[in-house]
């Protein structure tokens, strides 16, 4: 059975490699790395002992950086995903607009005939 700093060791190679997902773009495979992070930390602090407080403390203070350059990577993705949706918004009422400039052959040609009767 591994103890706790075998573990955060994985998981701080594992945040690394869900990092690495996250500026290649490959969701999937970040989402299982933060899945499997999430666990063998759980599980690390459930088995800790404290003859390695210090050592574990070290561990943690390392995690807690590798979570910091994951959230940046998080907010830059969340930006570019707004800026998208936002570029499509606008380009979207962009043709709803001409769309309803445009007359529909026979509709205007209907409507004068109406009108005169």
């Amino acid at each position: 059975m591994a103890n706790s700093l075998t573990l955060l060791d994985e998981a701080l190679r594992i945040g690394e490699r869900e990092l690495e997902a996250l500026k290649n773009g490959d969701m999937d495979v970040a989402d299982e790395a933060a899945v499997e992070r999430e666990r063998l930390i759980s599980e690390a602090w459930a088995i800790r002992t404290g003859d390695i407080e210090g050592d574990l403390r070290q561990k943690l203070l390392k995690m807690q950086n590798v979570q910091l350059l994951l959230t940046d990577e998080l907010k830059k993705l969340h930006a570019s995903l707004k800026s998208q949706l936002m570029a499509s918004k606008k380009k979207s009422s962009g043709y709803r607009g001409y769309q309803k400039s445009v007359t529909r052959p026979g509709t205007s040609i209907s409507n004068c005939l109406d009108r005169q009767g």
